[in-house]
């Protein structure tokens, strides 16, 4: 068994902490993850950090991945069915306008996430809430 020492950034929150993984070289396998010496940790990790690394090991963990965009055609309750991208997208652009219509804008938010693709894509999101949704309803994962 080959080991190696691999310093990070832990991908939980945009605190940016420093972990330190112990990966199996030959098994492409992370084994633990501790705390590296880093600017916002300090040698420390929260739980997440500790133990939540497991899905790099399989992506597919919990529940397989999805593939395609998935819509409930038969309303609540009903079975969810694949649908391509431009069906989904209208799907989702009358359901807000619905809402925004009879509720008004105050009555849909936006959520970014950390573990998502970044901060560029939490920015349109709240840009898009903002602007064209007309609400100043945003938040994030991290704020805690």
């Amino acid at each position: 068994m080959t080991i190696k020492q691999i310093q990070s950034t832990c991908a939980y929150c945009g605190a940016g902490c420093q972990i330190m993984f112990t990966v199996d070289i030959e098994k492409n396998k992370i084994l633990e993850a501790v705390p590296a010496r880093g600017r916002t940790n300090d040698g420390a990790l929260c739980l997440k950090g500790h133990y939540g690394w497991d899905y790099l090991n399989d992506p597919q963990i919990l529940t397989k991945r999805l593939v395609k965009p998935m819509i409930r055609k038969g309303g609540k309750g009903s079975p969810l069915e694949e649908v391509e991208w431009p069906e989904a997208i209208a799907h989702v652009a009358g359901r807000l306008s619905e809402i925004k219509a009879k509720y008004g804008p105050d009555a849909i938010m936006g959520t970014g996430s950390a573990r998502g693709s970044g901060n560029e894509a939490n920015y349109v999101m709240q840009k898009f809430i903002r602007s064209a949704v007309g609400t100043n309803n945003v938040d994030h994962c991290a704020r805690i």
